[in-house]
């Protein structure tokens, strides 16, 4: 599926490191099989850390962690704080918190179970690593080994004197608050081009379910259709619900595709369409022969499959595979389900078997 990196604008990234203050805080030892899953998950650049996808709701959030410590609005976003490690420490201190979740407010000025992941950061102790290996204790330069060079790396002094400095990767959708003295401290996940912009009052874009407004819970049906768009629909029907994509492009096999973000990171909602006139251009005639969604879209099955489904939900509802197989996918094993007389096809991760994506297809033919 096509990637589309947004440039956007970056608005509040790393919060603890505009208000640098004292690190007191030293990674743990490893210790042994007492670790929480979710302090070894990996680090999967624009898409997941602490297993929290980027995109997904504040409701998934709390099915993992359960309630935050602390809580705040601040400039548009709603922040959520977890595992406090200094009593009495700065809300905004690195060294007082493990887990600092940002997210886009739904709306109505409170955290509640409806608002959406826009970032997830960690600090020590944490062991989960990136698929090069770089995690908290990394060194500046294991960081550009993996990474290259920085897009900015950004200076300033803690109040002991120790010198802090941000490496900025937000077209990668990662970020590391490096210490002189302990490595990286600090881990931020982001969509791809970081953070989007907030509106001050806390309102999404004025649409629930962001990219796919009124449609986010339209039904899903296998072979024919998903977020309001029928397969064999023209373009221009989907264009009059979703206005014009935020990319587009041809494959090697014939089809043109349309790529909808919302404006900001990777894609949601991704269409694939019969080259009518076969000029390697989308046009509006052009007809869909394949709607793909991710988080955040909310539609089910008949029998109640959608993102953050399990494999075996899966299993229940359609049988065994047709067809299935393995890929790397942003450095996490991405298995994908395939459907293919039935019209459908799941992405499953790997590690924890939930589904992260839905294709529904015009059905083949058994052959």
């Amino acid at each position: 599926m096509p990637e589309r990196v947004a440039s956007g604008r970056r608005v509040a990234a790393v919060a603890v490191f505009l208000i640098a203050l004292a690190l007191s805080a030293s990674a743990c030892g490893k210790g042994g099989g007492d670790l929480a899953p979710w302090e070894r998950d990996p680090i999967v650049p624009g898409y997941s850390l602490a297993e929290i996808e980027i995109g997904a709701q504040f409701s998934a959030v709390r099915e993992v962690h359960g309630d935050p410590a602390d809580k705040r609005k601040e400039g548009g976003y709603l922040y959520a704080y977890y595992g406090r490690t200094t009593e009495g420490g700065h809300i905004d201190d690195p060294a007082s918190w493990r887990l600092v979740v940002t997210l886009y407010d739904n709306g109505n000025g409170y955290l509640d179970a409806g608002d959406e992941v826009g970032g997830v950061e960690v600090s020590a102790p944490y062991y989960g690593k990136t698929a090069g290996g770089v995690g908290v204790g990394s060194s500046p330069q294991d960081i550009e080994a993996e990474f290259g060079k920085a897009e900015s790396v950004t200076s300033s002094a803690s109040r002991v004197e120790e010198t802090l400095e941000l490496y900025s990767y937000l077209q990668r959708g990662v970020e590391f608050l490096v210490s002189s003295r302990e490595g990286v401290i600090t881990v931020l996940v982001t969509s791809y081009g970081g953070l989007r912009p907030a509106e001050s009052d806390g309102v999404n874009e004025g649409k629930a379910g962001g990219v796919f407004g009124s449609y986010s819970s339209a039904p899903i049906v296998p072979g024919q259709t998903a977020a309001g768009i029928t397969v064999g629909d023209d373009f221009k029907a989907a264009k009059d619900l979703y206005g014009p994509p935020d990319g587009t492009g041809f494959t090697t096999e014939g089809y043109v595709y349309a790529t909808y973000t919302g404006g900001y990171g990777t894609w949601k909602l991704n269409l694939y369409l019969e080259d009518k006139d076969k000029n390697d251009a989308l046009g509006d005639f052009d007809t869909v022969v394949s709607i793909s969604v991710r988080i955040p879209y909310q539609g089910k099955t008949p029998k109640g499959v959608g993102i953050g489904s399990s494999s075996a939900e899966v299993i229940k509802e359609f049988g065994n595979p047709e067809r299935q197989s393995t890929v790397s996918h942003q450095g996490e094993e991405t298995t994908i389900m395939e459907y293919n007389t039935k019209g459908i096809v799941f992405a499953v991760r790997a590690g924890s078997g939930e589904v992260v994506e839905i294709d529904v297809n015009k059905p083949l033919s058994r052959g």
